[in-house]
């Protein structure tokens, strides 16, 4: 079957779930026989480098210069290629949908979040009188009755797309690559605690409360250490909230896919303390599930897709959001008691593998792509390779 993956987000030029999630259906596809294709953009920025060794195995990576570069090369490229299957991640992708409309036997939309919440709690927009905000969801549903078929990342999301008028919806929860992220092969034991935030630096992801928790921990545990990755429009914020707290904190800025895995093999916990905001919720989170691929326990916030993917008191804790010294109880209880930390660390691993590993979530998509072309009339296509 040969598939294109249209996103604006994708390595090296861009980091965060969304980017992750292409990358590893991308490369699951391959290794299953299919031909993957990704049309993305570089968002303006100089060509990486890194841009081939980053590109999954057996794909082939399409890179246009910014979004309006991908608009005038999808149609020519759906119709010189012929794919099977135009499958978009994320709203502003689906904005594309009108212009390979008759060039593919079916186009499949997966839900990642809910973007005019997700942009209004970026922008401050309080209130959904917010023009802005108005036609953002008109946009949404417009654009959600475009595809054949939506999958959804989580029941949130499920709900969501029912919410905003899309019928052809099924869930299918995020995975990734645990022959990938996996624990190392010995963990060195250290007087050290390092506690990794792997959030970028937007308002829902609530880091803010993640610094206050360490004037707990830090006093709790000696020598624990915040560790918090990415970039975004809080950085600067976040760095002067955490300043007094001096080498106890560090910001280690956008880090490469091999440096995170290092980031999560090495740690004693990972921490994703996200918040509701202007409506918005946090989904699967991609990086807790390879945290816990790698065997480190996740302390986050009971909102959204996390209870779905983190079982409290086995594969990590849940917490309330918005609180700073409820983060700080759950990390000084494991950072305290290193064998209850231990069987965590096995019970995460476990828990990734026979839940949310790619293979059986590829395989679960490829029966919505072939469910969908059966439906458009394009049988013959099942089970191609």
């Amino acid at each position: 079957m040969k598939v294109l993956l249209v996103t604006s987000m994708f390595p090296p030029y861009c980091g965060g779930g969304v980017s992750s999630h292409v990358r590893d259906l991308a490369e699951a596809l391959g290794g299953m026989g299919h031909e993957p294709w990704v049309l993305t953009s570089r968002r303006r920025q100089r060509k990486d480098p890194q841009e081939s060794a980053e590109a999954p195995r057996g794909t082939r990576v399409v890179y246009a210069r910014d979004f309006p570069t991908m608009a005038a090369t999808i149609g020519h490229l759906t119709r010189a290629t012929g794919f099977d299957v135009v499958h978009y991640h994320a709203f502003n992708a689906l904005a594309l949908a009108p212009l390979a409309r008759r060039a593919a036997g079916a186009s499949v939309f997966t839900l990642h979040s809910d973007s005019a919440n997700y942009i209004a709690s970026v922008r401050g927009w309080r209130s959904r009188a917010h023009p802005g905000y108005q036609a953002l969801r008109l946009y949404e549903r417009i654009a959600g009755r475009l595809p054949d078929m939506t999958i959804a990342v989580s029941h949130r999301m499920l709900e969501y797309a029912h919410a905003i008028g899309i019928d052809r919806a099924v869930r299918i929860p995020n995975a990734v690559d645990s022959e990938y992220w996996r624990p190392p092969a010995g963990r060195a034991e250290t007087v050290e605690r390092t506690i990794v935030v792997p959030r970028m630096h937007v308002p829902k992801n609530g880091i803010e409360y993640a610094i206050d928790s360490m004037r707990t921990i830090a006093a709790a545990v000696p020598g624990a250490r915040l560790l918090i990755t990415g970039d975004g429009p809080l950085h600067g914020a976040l760095e002067r909230r955490a300043a007094s707290l001096g080498a106890r904190v560090q910001f280690l800025g956008t880090v490469s896919r091999d440096e995170m895995r290092a980031r999560f093999q090495t740690s004693d916990l990972v921490m994703v303390p996200s918040v509701t905001i202007s409506g918005t919720q946090e989904n699967t989170s991609i990086a807790a599930l390879e945290a816990m691929a790698c065997g480190t326990p996740v302390i986050a916030t009971r909102i959204g897709g996390l209870p779905e993917v983190i079982e409290d008191g086995r594969t990590g804790v849940l917490v309330p959001e918005r609180d700073a010294e409820s983060l700080a109880a759950a990390a000084v209880l494991l950072l305290r008691d290193p064998g209850r930390l231990g069987e965590m660390r096995s019970a995460c691993r476990d828990h990734v593998v026979q839940r949310f590993s790619v293979g059986g979530w590829a395989s679960k998509v490829l029966e919505v792509y072939a469910e969908t072309l059966e439906a458009n009339g394009h049988p013959g296509t099942r089970g191609a390779g």
